[in-house]
């Protein structure tokens, strides 16, 4: 079993009225007589042999609660500091005047993020013209081509989507002018909470650019695409839909459907924390639903993540895996 608790960077001390925590809030609570009782920076196993992990809802709801966490069941305690997605980036760099005009010279951008050939993807191809031999004007009329901008409208530092790649932005630093630097710079998008979204991942390929008509083309790529470690505002919110059945919401006995509450934000980025636990039931696979993960997404550098830290750290140190602290 998966849960989730997400934090908005509400400090959970002391935070609590007629039981229920301050929405936005996630708090960890010892097992006592009294059910649960919050923790106090310090506490250990000696003080409660349990603890479970408390998020606060909206105002009126009940909390969201984790399973009861006994300290000797304990087995992972890890967390990991926000880090950002990585996009692709390929920057064509073009050189030297073309030879002659009427030649033909060609790129070609593959979508290689999803999927099997035939890969999504678009074609540009500019003819040199005799009297306008230059290398700038190569660099405006392939990135013309590629982007439906009119060669008169081209302008330095241009980004404009290319026409049938739906993951792929070009940027061009030349004019016709003469601007110094003649390179068209391909981008690749980042995952977002669009369910049809992916990382981008592509190729280009280019023809008689090799200087057997004059002008040379160079790709260099920058910026292998990656998720980063996940605690992007866009990945916790998919993460928070598929645990809850994709967003499309649940079936119950008295109205049909209802959406569960989402508490994620795309534009929030997060710290996360990772507590594994043997939790077994009557009846459960050993190995298959005894074993439990909770992840708690905390707003990442805010400071009340530190107050989450000072309750949670010396319990699971005091336990008998002698966990080492997670500080973010």
């Amino acid at each position: 079993m998966r849960q989730l608790l997400i934090s908005d960077g509400t400090t959970a001390a002391g935070a609590y009225t007629a039981g229920l925590l301050a929405p936005g809030a996630v708090d960890v609570a010892g097992l006592s007589a009294d059910g649960h009782t919050p923790l106090v920076g310090g506490e250990t196993i000696a003080d409660y042999s349990a603890i479970r992990l408390i998020q606060g809802t909206a105002a009126g709801r009940a909390n969201v609660v984790s399973p009861w966490i006994d300290g000797s069941s304990v087995s992972r305690w890890t967390g990991q500091s926000y880090a950002a997605q990585t996009a692709q980036s390929s920057t064509l760099t073009f050189a030297t005047v073309p030879s002659a005009g009427g030649t033909e010279m060609s790129i070609k951008v593959i979508d290689r993020a999803i999927g099997q050939a035939q890969f999504q993807r678009a074609s540009a191809s500019y003819t040199t013209v005799a009297g306008s031999l230059t290398v700038h004007r190569v660099t405006i009329g392939l990135f013309s081509a590629l982007t439906g901008v009119a060669l008169g409208d081209v302008v330095a530092g241009q980004n404009e989507a290319i026409p049938g790649m739906d993951r792929v932005v070009a940027q061009v630093n030349s004019t016709d002018a003469g601007a110094a630097a003649t390179i068209i710079t391909l981008t690749g998008n980042t995952f977002d909470s669009d369910p049809y979204s992916v990382l981008a991942s592509f190729q280009s390929a280019s023809e008689n650019l090799n200087g057997d008509f004059g002008t040379t083309l160079t790709v260099a790529s920058t910026g292998t695409p990656t998720l980063g470690n996940g605690g992007d505002g866009n990945l916790i919110l998919e993460l928070e839909a598929s645990l809850q059945g994709m967003g499309r919401g649940y079936y119950d006995r008295v109205q049909l459907p209802v959406a569960p509450p989402a508490y994620a934000v795309a534009a929030t980025t997060y710290d996360l924390y990772k507590l594994g636990f043997g939790n077994a039931a009557p009846g459960s696979i050993r190995g298959v639903d005894n074993y439990r993960e909770i992840i708690i997404a905390s707003p990442a550098g805010d400071a009340d993540g530190a107050v989450f830290e000072g309750k949670i750290n010396p319990w699971l140190n005091s336990c008998p895996g002698s966990f080492a602290a997670v500080v973010l």
